[in-house]
């Protein structure tokens, strides 16, 4: 399915107020959409509970299991420095502001990808054709039947049992700096669609529960808009325009989505392309949208399992303090 085609596709839906799912990569190669009703054809299992879309299409249930064990194989440290190096040059030479780096980790697990979709307590879950399974806690839009559209970038990642840690994210000149530049371009990309633009919370927190217990605490805004009042007839024109996700990617975008291919060179083992992850999925159910960007992700490679993880650097970004956040990212939401 090519882009235009999706973007027809979801316009026309909209306009049928036929409920539907999209997905769409990264790299905006391969979007799919689908009539809800069509679902049980696909190989496919979704959930998002997200307090403006509350809808499950999980299929058969699973067995349980008590505990998801996850192995990983990090990449060494030279390696990513490498590639934190590349980026860093660039942002001093100013030719971006904020670059996401995100790596491929090999990782071993004692449950499938279909039993982990069950296990896995997020916002936003998406098991799809065995491909890759994704259980986000991070919004990309919600748009309410009235055309008030809302963004929720998510930046700044702590773990909760470090003592002070709310203070310690909160007041990190890096963080807010990083925090303040995805929100400014959330804005800027609202506008391209919206005849109003505003912040309506910034930085506030939220907390994750990871497996095995603890928590991660992790720093969000919300950034609304108003769309035209036909808002549903150009729902894959309005999703087209903000992508890729501006929390997954940086700022200015342009330039920084090259820096991005060549970074990635390093840290992905054959395929430097994200593909899927830190692409978005979401459901129109004929009234209003909501959305998720595809982070916490793992895919099923030819090769293997792998995380797919990372985090946003700037010029004040230390390599050992975003290696080990990347790191830190490597987890299961468990209920």
């Amino acid at each position: 399915m090519t882009t235009a085609f999706a973007n027809a596709l979801m316009n026309q839906y909209g306009s049928e107020k036929t409920p539907f799912l999209f997905v769409i990569d990264f790299e905006m190669e391969k979007p799919f959409v689908v009539r809800l009703d069509d679902l049980k054809n696909e190989n496919i299992r979704c959930a998002i509970h997200d307090g403006i879309i509350d809808f499950e299409f999980t299929g058969p249930s699973q067995q349980s299991v008590k505990s998801v064990i996850i192995e990983k194989e990090v990449i060494d440290f030279p390696t990513y420095q490498k590639a934190f190096d590349l980026v860093k040059n660039n942002l001093l030479a100013g030719n971006s502001f904020l670059t996401n780096l995100t790596v491929e980790t090999p990782v071993s697990l004692n449950a499938s990808l279909d039993l982990i979709f069950d296990k896995a307590n997020a916002k936003y879950k998406l098991y799809f054709k065995d491909l890759f399974l994704c259980f986000s806690p991070e919004t990309f839009v919600q748009i309410d039947p009235d055309g008030k559209i809302s963004s929720f970038p998510m930046k700044g990642t702590i773990d909760a049992e470090i003592p002070g840690a709310k203070e310690i994210i909160m007041k990190d000149e890096k963080e807010l700096f990083e925090h303040t530049t995805i929100v400014d371009l959330i804005r800027n990309d609202l506008s391209k669609v919206c005849s109003k633009v505003w912040v309506e919370d910034f930085r506030y927190i939220e907390n994750i529960s990871k497996e095995g217990g603890g928590e991660l605490l992790q720093v969000s805004s919300k950034v609304s808009g108003l769309l035209p009042s036909d808002w549903q007839h150009h729902i894959g024109d309005i999703i087209s325009s903000m992508l890729p996700a501006g929390s997954i990617s940086g700022a200015p975008k342009p330039k920084t989505l090259e820096i991005i291919r060549e970074a990635e060179k390093i840290t992905y083992h054959k395929n430097h392309k994200r593909g899927y992850y830190t692409g978005i999925f979401g459901i129109f159910d004929g009234k209003q949208l909501s959305s998720g960007v595809m982070i916490r992700y793992i895919e099923n490679t030819p090769s293997g399992l792998v995380y797919k993880s990372g985090g946003g650097i700037t010029a004040r970004s230390s390599a050992g303090n975003e290696y080990q956040e990347m790191i830190q990212k490597i987890y299961v939401p468990i209920l």
